[in-house]
């Protein structure tokens, strides 16, 4: 990985590298993270194991992250945002929208002084951590940020993130 700024090009090559082999195992799909956001534990009945066939489990690459499947992130465990945080951070790069809750619920997950963030994020090697970081490093400078999530951004890095970041970025 560089240590300059990276473009989204980089940062791409960087996902696929670091969350090669990446699969959602017995982890929180999307679709049961929805669920779990309508219903509460109610809804963790006998169909909230099975996930619908379209719904990829193996290859985080193949996810189809949009706003209408991705507004309740905040409901993934470990290894669920472990397996769709590379497309979640593409999708922000591809179509940020500062109102949206796929990008608000992707920028708050990588935050590590959330109450959820900080347990969810102790499943990534090291090579993920400095991919995320070098994403959060990179993000002001190629999307034009709202001044939330550019604090947001910058409180993250200062306070974890950072010290993934290779040596001379």
């Amino acid at each position: 990985m560089s240590g300059s700024r990276m473009n989204k090009s980089a940062l791409e090559n960087n996902f696929h590298v670091a969350f090669r082999g990446v699969v959602l195992g017995r982890g929180v799909s999307l679709r049961q993270a929805q669920i779990a956001d309508r219903y509460g534990d109610e809804g963790q009945g006998e169909s909230f194991g099975h996930l619908p066939p379209e719904e990829p489990k193996d290859d985080w690459t193949r996810v189809q992250v949009r706003d209408d499947n991705s507004d309740c992130i905040a409901h993934l465990d470990a290894e669920g945002l472990r397996y769709y945080l590379p497309a979640l951070m593409l999708s922000v790069l591809v179509d940020y929208d500062p109102g949206s809750m796929r990008v608000i619920g992707t920028i708050s997950a990588l935050d590590p002084r959330s109450a959820f963030s900080g347990r969810r994020l102790a499943m990534l090697n090291d090579e993920q951590r400095q991919a995320i970081a070098c994403f959060l490093h990179a993000l002001p400078e190629l999307v034009e940020l709202s001044d939330r999530d550019a604090k947001v951004v910058s409180r993250s890095l200062s306070a974890y993130w950072r010290q993934f970041l290779p040596d001379n970025a």
